[in-house]
């Protein structure tokens, strides 16, 4: 009986040491060089990847891409949108290669590697999602103050909306010439600094896509953006000659938010004639110099459901920037890291000395 049993262990074992298994997997899965991107405007996007192989001599010797809308199917490899087929070639940087992609849409990927040995290894799912990819989706309008490119102050903008079914996922579309900050409901949106980056404007206006479904609540609603002159209005004056920038006008932007709810259904919120407009507590912003705040002018409650903003003015269409609207695919600007003063000296009424050590 000790022999049979012994016998059984020891086929058990070896078929368990003769299954191959692989020291090398892809990883740092990026689309347009970007960790699981929302809004990709290209119509073949590149997917790489890097590979993670501790040997000597390591090499990938072919790769096989699945992409495709469901997460579970890709997971299963099975029901796969695209399938690049096992290609052998040490390429990390493919670009895509299926059926056209479809415009506000997540699509899930993976990519098996084959190493030195012909041992394949499957990497996480990643994703990314498809932007507005042209023009026709847009239904905002550009709005903006009613004052021109001289007035100091920053606007503000606001609008209320009602929101009475379950929320399955909500994006914010917001194209701008000049810089803006979003926020929801009080809340700040996303950790970008300083978006959109510079462009020509009179060319080419870029957008930015934000998952917001977090900031959304059941009932009333409120969005909030304030807009900086950024590189699109310089004042009072610029080197290089960018205040006779030929694109040069007061700030502006356009926004969508696309809400999808569990029941199928999509509604989305727009910038029109619905939107109001005032002045707050920023009365100077200039990409140099930085801004000036003055805290006595703000406005608490300004970005929240039921504040009186019976005192804000309509807010006025403006013509796109450009006839082209695209999608900011690059790494954004972050704050990495804030300090605190040691110490804050009062000289005056109107000056204070901080101390940052």
């Amino acid at each position: 009986m000790r022999r049979i049993l012994l016998t059984i262990l020891l086929c058990i074992t070896n078929s368990t040491y003769a299954q191959p298994k692989s020291n090398c997997i892809a990883v740092q899965l990026t689309c347009e060089h970007l960790v699981n991107p929302l809004g990709i405007d290209a119509t073949q996007p590149r997917l790489s990847w890097r590979l993670e192989d501790q040997r000597n001599g390591a090499v990938q010797q072919a790769y096989q891409i699945l992409l495709g809308q469901d997460s579970l199917a890709l997971l299963k490899e099975t029901k796969n949108s695209w399938d690049s087929g096992k290609q052998l070639s040490s390429s990390m940087l493919v670009t895509y290669n299926g059926a056209q992609l479809k415009p506000q849409t997540t699509y899930f990927w993976k990519v098996k590697v084959w190493d030195k040995d012909g041992i394949s290894t499957s990497s996480k799912i990643a994703s990314f999602e498809t932007g507005m990819m042209g023009m026709d989706l847009w239904k905002g309008k550009w709005i903006s103050d009613n004052k021109d490119i001289h007035a100091r102050e920053t606007p503000y903008f606001r609008t209320e909306f009602k929101i009475n079914k379950p929320i399955k996922s909500a994006r914010a579309y917001i194209a701008t010439a000049g810089l803006y900050e979003l926020s929801m409901n009080g809340q700040r949106v996303g950790d970008h600094r300083l978006d959109p980056m510079y462009t020509r404007f009179d060319r080419r206006t870029l957008y930015v896509v934000t998952d917001v479904t977090q900031q959304l609540q059941q009932g009333e609603n409120a969005i909030g953006v304030v807009l900086g002159n950024g590189w699109y209005n310089h004042q009072p004056l610029a080197v290089w000659n960018f205040d006779k920038a030929p694109w040069r006008a007061r700030p502006t932007f356009c926004l969508e938010l696309k809400i999808v709810y569990t029941d199928g259904t999509v509604e989305t919120i727009v910038s029109d004639k619905q939107w109001k407009t005032a002045s707050g507590p920023i009365t100077y912003n200039n990409i140099y110099t930085g801004e000036h705040y003055d805290a006595r002018l703000e406005i608490p409650n300004w970005d929240k459901p039921k504040y009186d903003d019976s005192t804000w003015k309509a807010v006025q269409y403006r013509n796109a920037p450009s006839a082209h609207i695209v999608t900011q695919q690059m790494v954004p600007i972050r704050l990495v890291k804030s300090y605190k003063p040691k110490s804050v000296t009062k000289i005056d009424q109107r000056t204070y000395v901080f101390d940052m050590g």
